[in-house]
């Protein structure tokens, strides 16, 4: 790995066709603006795979280059990180295929549409910036691109067109997302892992039509039911996260209504508001569930852990195992009788206790997830 401290240092760099991996910044973080065309000269590298820029970049200046002048890249990874790049717009970038574009923690506020539209990206991490919109067709639009990746921005609205109908994994964990729009997902039918985890949903977005899916994860927000048939045609999940949210529905396992010809599924309902579960007609092969953290019933408790012997969770069971955590509520308490809002008082603390102790074990109550790495195509824009 070659560091250069600036764009300076590359450029007077002696031998450079030798060079492979190469990081350009410096700890001190002294930016300017920079034309990324005429200061990364691309075409000057017969082997540079890697490219990462550190607190190198204030500003970046418009170029007008033709799309296809870096097609035969060698490039594979081109990631950019502590820069201060504000708004990104068209002809900021020169477009080359890559296999991972990474612009994660540089500020970034917005990408105006048609900034990476052409642009030949397998895999585009934005995380950690402070976007509030992604504009249509603003990301990477080709039939390269399988994997977007938007956590922890300010996202409240996406508009239709954003994502191409190639993408098989969407990650939009920790925004400020309410709702997605039905033609925001419509087109996606490649989509095998979709994660909207810590965002500000009440409801699931319709997702019905998605039948290629793998891993569905809203945990964290603020579901309290589900639409009856909403993961019916499903029959390839094997990881379902709805912990973290508002679900009371006893009948919620046999309103999801998954296809029983799949592979194993594991659904976690850990930290919900379930006092019980009704699992009359709910078939339990291949299935693995995890409930943990929910404020059961005691009455009903212990014979619903007979009933789902053999299907629950191994974190699940560890952690009820240690003794350290409540596990039910006496909700017939003469407490409880006479103060409805006592009782919902009890499961706040309830459910902070149980946080408390998840946090100190080395248990997960979420579903194993599952990523896909996929080769990359070489061609010109057309």
């Amino acid at each position: 790995m070659t560091i250069c401290d600036n764009f300076d240092d590359l450029k007077n760099y002696v031998d450079k066709e030798s060079l492979s991996e190469v990081i350009i910044g410096s700890e001190q973080g002294n930016m300017t603006s920079v034309h990324l065309m005429k200061a990364l000269q691309i075409q000057s590298y017969n082997k540079l795979s890697i490219l990462i820029i550190i607190r190198a970049i204030n500003q970046i200046e418009m170029s007008y280059a033709f799309e296809c002048s870096y097609n035969r890249s060698p490039l594979k990874y081109f990631g950019m990180y502590g820069n201060e790049l504000k708004t990104i717009e068209e002809y900021h970038f020169p477009v080359f295929p890559m296999v991972k574009f990474s612009l994660v923690n540089n500020k970034i506020e917005a990408i105006k549409g048609g900034s990476f539209t052409h642009h030949k990206v397998e895999n585009i991490d934005l995380s950690d910036n402070a976007m509030e919109v992604i504009e249509s067709e603003a990301l990477p639009m080709t039939s390269v691109t399988k994997i977007v990746t938007i956590k922890n921005n300010k996202l409240t609205h996406i508009e239709p067109g954003s994502f191409p109908a190639s993408l098989q994994s969407l990650n939009l964990d920790r925004n400020k997302l309410r709702y997605l729009q039905k033609e925001i997902l419509e087109g996606l039918v490649n989509l095998q892992e979709l994660t909207l985890s810590h965002n500000k949903f009440n409801e699931i977005p319709n997702i019905s039509h998605l039948k290629d899916l793998v891993v569905f994860d809203i945990s964290s927000n603020a579901i309290s039911s589900i639409k009856s048939g909403t993961f019916a045609s499903m029959a390839k999940l094997q990881a379902l996260d709805l912990s973290n949210n508002k679900l009371y529905d006893s009948s919620i396992l046999s309103k999801l209504h998954v296809p029983e010809k799949q592979p194993t599924l594991e659904i976690s309902l850990a930290l919900n508001h379930l006092r019980n579960l009704n699992l009359k007609n709910v078939p339990l092969e291949k299935k693995t569930i995890i409930l943990h953290g929910n404020p059961w019933d005691c009455d009903t408790w212990f014979d619903l852990k007979k009933q789902l012997k053999g299907y629950e969770n191994k974190c699940d069971s560890d952690l009820l195992s240690t003794g350290n955590t409540p596990y039910c509520i006496n909700y017939h308490s003469e407490f409880y009788i006479f103060s409805s809002s006592m009782w919902k008082m009890d499961v706040d603390i309830f459910h902070d206790s149980v946080r408390k102790s998840a946090a100190k074990s080395k248990c997960s109550l979420a579903p194993r997830k599952y990523y896909w790495l996929y080769p990359t195509g070489f061609g010109c824009v057309t």
